[in-house]
This record gives structure tokens, C-alpha cells and sequence, in this order.
């Protein structure tokens, strides 16, 4: 009879990787997993074992489903180690940097929405400018994750916490554009 996993374990220790797991390295493990807790495995066990498989599966996937994608990782990380709600993150103050540009890409918006064609090539120039700021963000975590395993846990947390904002606040603005001008190939 295999050892179920821990409900109060975090989703690192149920997969049984590390803050930075590679996509394969995930995935190995949640088939791994999958494999070893599925309920049909025991489907001749008592009740009180299916309960077991059914909860240690249920745990599984929603580990998988969470470090997945490195955004829900980080965000993760940030309600596990520093009780950071989302909302909190996914609604703060634009970062400053992009600030400026951003109040610019409203006003170009706004004229192109009033029938300004001549601002659509700055619109696509922005569609492309923020995707490519979008996935560095994706990259950054990368790295910050690995800088977490190494041990500079709050300076990652921090860069983390950076990150999640400001990938909200970029997110709000793609699909703002996205839904005035579609992204090229109809995405």
C-alpha cells in the first residue's frame, strides 16, 4: 500500500521538486504521481484508501496545475511564504517605468477609437513591444526561481512580488489593445 501524500504539504514537496522544476520536470512527475494515486488502483481498497488515493490525486493535479505556469508558481510562492493576497499584487500602482508609455498608449487608443487610423501602426508597435515584455517577465521568474533554491529566498521573494504586479498591470494593457486591434494571426 503506498504511502498517501500530505494535504498541508506544499506543492514543491507533493511533486517532489524543486522552486525552479523545468516543464519536463513536472510533468514526470505528475504522471509519476498520477499513475501511482489513481483511484482505479484501488478500486478493491477500503473506503477509507479510495478517500486517500481520491485526495493524494486531487493534490497532485492541483500541484501540477499551479506550478505549470511560472506566474500561478510565483504567485504561489507569494501566498505560501509571504501571505500576499492576489489582489493585492494583480491591483497595484502601475510600475513607474511603464507609466509613462502607458498614458501615451491610452491616448493613442482613444484617438484610434475615434477613427485616428494613423495610430494603428503605433498600436501594433505597442501589441508587440508589450508581448516582448510579457515574456521576459517569464524569463525573469526563471531565474528568480533559481536564485530561490540557491537560497537568496527574500531577495527572490521580492523580484517575485515585482514580477506578479507587473505582469498584471502589462496583462490589463494587451488585452485592452488585443480588444481594439486584434494581435496578428487573429490570436
Amino acid at each position: 500500500m503506498p504511502e498517501f501524500l500530505d494535504p498541508t504539504a506544499s506543492y514543491f514537496e507533493i511533486l517532489g521538486v524543486k522552486t525552479a522544476a523545468t516543464d519536463e520536470e513536472l510533468s514526470a512527475q505528475f504522471r509519476l504521481l498520477s499513475r501511482r494515486f489513481h483511484p482505479d488502483r484501488f478500486a478493491a481498497a477500503s473506503t477509507e484508501t479510495q478517500d486517500d488515493a481520491l485526495t493524494s490525486t486531487a493534490l497532485v493535479n492541483d500541484a501540477y496545475r499551479t506550478l505549470k505556469d511560472p506566474f500561478t508558481r510565483a504567485e504561489y510562492l507569494l501566498r505560501r511564504e509571504r501571505s500576499v493576497k492576489l489582489g493585492e499584487l494583480r491591483d497595484s500602482k502601475p510600475p513607474q517605468a511603464l507609466f509613462a508609455t502607458v498614458m501615451e498608449l491610452q491616448e493613442a487608443l482613444m484617438e484610434f477609437q475615434d477613427g485616428d487610423e494613423s495610430q494603428r501602426e503605433n498600436l501594433v508597435a505597442a501589441q508587440v513591444e508589450f508581448s516582448e515584455a510579457y515574456d521576459s517577465l517569464k524569463a525573469r521568474l526563471s531565474q528568480l526561481f533559481t536564485d530561490y533554491d540557491a537560497g537568496e529566498r527574500e531577495r527572490s521573494l521580492d523580484g517575485m512580488q515585482e514580477v506578479v504586479a507587473t505582469r498584471g498591470y502589462l496583462r490589463r494593457v494587451l488585452d485592452n489593445l488585443n480588444r481594439t486591434i486584434p494581435p496578428p494571426g487573429g490570436v
